[in-house]
């Protein structure tokens, strides 16, 4: 059998835009490529969670030739075999630009959210929440508790001015903590986590949401130098926030874990992983079809 090369695909060349619909277009990626080098198996694993995509460049025609403009917010498992490439599904979702989906508005509208969702369930091989968002849709606030748990705060500037950055590739040594009789409960977000593109080398910045509970008593200003480390990571997104997930699941024991990430959108597109050991811990505002999460800062 041929082994997975993203090299032998279009990503990363020059093609032309497409002007009829053309789920062909579609790239589909194994997790497994990543997950191996982290001892993540995928038929038993350490977590639940969704991808969360949000497509800002959607638009179509009806009969008439009218054009309709959404928000597109896609949701599907992280116990998928498959995540679909960035590049691929712009070229797709690029391909309903031209074409003609209905005699109405609404018409056009539900064909096309139902072929984005046929398509995408097809090539994923599991089943892919679709709904259309126009410019009347109110955005709910995601991660509610973490409004004031900036991580930059719970470290002082002063330590965090001492410390000395020289790890820019991922070091879980990094990760410092003391076994305590206790458990400890953690909540956070930072803004710190940057990585670059798998296949552009582009910088993707994100910012990360993290909730633990663990007997380890944990020096925050690790969790910094472990963030910054993935500074020259090549990955996507997924795969950072799984790479996280395990690392914080394999060093502190958690009870409770959960890691996200609101990713800053790149050719109209914003990433955003949600992985935890258990569902409550899971945002529903992110990981709901139905509901339009409102933005981080950067998004």
């Amino acid at each position: 059998m041929k082994h997975f090369n993203i090299h032998d695909t279009i990503l990363g060349k020059w093609v032309s835009t497409p002007e009829t619909y053309d789920p062909s277009l579609l790239f589909r990626i194994p997790r497994s490529e990543n997950r191996v080098h982290y001892g993540i198996d995928d038929k038993e694993l350490p977590f639940v969670g969704f991808d969360v995509w949000n497509c800002y460049e959607v638009s179509l025609l009806t009969d008439n030739g009218l054009p309709v403009s959404r928000v597109l917010k896609l949701v599907y498992p992280a116990n998928s075999k498959y995540l679909v490439e960035s590049k691929s599904l712009k070229l797709y979702l690029n391909s309903f630009n031209m074409d003609h989906f209905g005699k109405t508005i609404a018409k056009a509208e539900e064909r096309v959210g139902i072929n984005i969702s046929n398509d995408l369930s097809l090539l994923l091989e599991t089943e892919v929440y679709v709904s259309l968002f126009d410019s009347h849709c109110e955005a709910r606030q995601p991660f509610p508790a973490f409004i004031n748990a900036d991580l930059n705060r719970k470290v002082s500037i002063k330590k965090q001015e001492s410390l000395l950055f020289t790890h820019f590739t991922e070091t879980p040594g990094l990760l410092k903590s003391k076994l305590t009789e206790k458990a400890h409960s953690y909540l956070f977000r930072t803004d710190m986590l940057r990585s670059n593109c798998r296949v552009t080398n582009q910088p993707d910045w994100g910012d990360l949401f993290v909730q633990m509970t663990t007997h380890h008593e944990i020096d925050l200003s690790s969790i910094m130098e472990y963030l910054v480390s993935f500074r020259k990571e090549n990955h996507f997104h997924e795969e950072v926030v799984e790479m996280i997930y395990k690392r914080f699941h394999d060093i502190f024991s958690p009870s409770k874990l959960m890691v996200a990430a609101m990713y800053t959108r790149r050719g109209g597109i914003d990433i955003n992983p949600i992985r935890a050991s258990q569902p409550d811990l899971l945002d529903e505002t992110l990981m709901s079809s139905r509901l339009m999460a409102a933005k981080t800062l950067r998004q």
